[in-house]
């Protein structure tokens, strides 16, 4: 996919401010709206369309009915609107109606300014503690100009720039925009065998292991690539000695390992979508040990993200 690099405006999820992840020290994370992938466990599926959509969260819902009256093609609160998510038009009126915070719009409108406006307050919080912003989603390297602008207006008051990438983006727009403005890659790398990573992720990989290759040898020095350990697909010995083998080839010796997490189930259901892939359960601490060892194994150097 084409990254769309003209826009002013971009379409945000969320800004998760306070957090003690994607990074060092205190950051906020924003997660724009967009994703060149597909990956059949996506903790972030309300991130993957570039569109608004609606978002339920059928826990909190009371049964009332308001949403349903306030909905212009009478879908919202129906039993037929899940399967019906193509007729809504988001026009939000079902959120502004429902009483309980039941629903909400993924994905808002962000000019580059107002963005940071908004991320700079906690300007205090990144400085004492070594944190700063974390660009993620989705792929915020859809979005190469915007993001550009915002890692300059950030980095112009000396707050920390990183970025979270999926590496299936455009080289070209990545090189000039994000690189010289940005202070950290976070690199994810899923699966070694290019026939797997088409089955579970949409797409070979070999787009994504040349762009890490490029990022590599450019002497960007703060890259850290992260893998994501899903049971059944990308936990296993071979993939992840696949995966050690493509990291030491880059000259690269850690990597950070991301424990799986179930959460994105409920995510996926309450936006209408099917389940290719289901496990409810955490990792336990020897399946993530048994992981770890695979690396340091080969001699890398392993961070295992909480």
């Amino acid at each position: 996919m084409k990254a769309a690099s003209g826009h002013n405006s971009v379409l945000v999820v969320d800004v998760k401010r306070n957090s003690l992840d994607d990074g060092p020290g205190i950051r906020s994370v924003v997660f724009f709206k967009g994703c060149t992938l597909r990956c059949v466990w996506c903790q972030n599926p309300e991130a993957l369309s570039p569109r608004a959509q609606i978002q339920l969260r059928p826990e909190r819902c009371l049964g009332c009915g308001e949403c349903t009256q306030a909905c212009p093609e009478q879908i919202a609160g129906t039993p037929e609107e899940t399967e019906r998510t193509k007729d809504c038009r988001v026009c939000a009126a079902c959120v502004a109606a429902c009483p309980a915070g039941a629903r909400r719009v993924a994905g808002v409108h962000y000019e580059a300014d107002e963005l940071f406006e908004l991320l700079a307050k906690d300007e205090p919080f990144y400085r004492n503690s070594g944190g700063g912003v974390t660009l993620s989603g989705g792929e915020p390297a859809m979005y190469p100009a915007f993001a550009c602008e915002l890692a300059r207006l950030l980095r112009a008051r000396g707050i920390q720039v990183l970025i979270e990438t999926a590496g299936h983006i455009d080289w070209a727009d990545f090189e000039r925009h994000l690189l010289p403005n940005i202070d950290a890659v976070y690199f994810d790398l899923k699966l070694a065998d290019s026939a797997a990573h088409k089955r579970y992720v949409g797409v070979g990989n070999e787009r994504i292991l040349e762009n890490l290759r490029k990022i590599a040898v450019s002497g960007f020095c703060n890259l850290l690539c992260r893998v994501p350990l899903v049971p059944g697909i990308t936990d296993t010995k071979e993939n992840l000695q696949g995966i050690a083998e493509l990291l030491l080839t880059n000259g690269l010796e850690r990597v950070a390992l991301l424990p799986y997490n179930p959460l994105w189930i409920s995510k996926r259901l309450a936006l209408g979508m099917d389940l290719p892939y289901r496990h409810e359960a955490l990792m336990s601490p020897e399946q993530v040990a048994r992981c770890k060892q695979v690396f340091e194994e080969a001699g890398i150097t392993v961070v295992v993200a909480h």
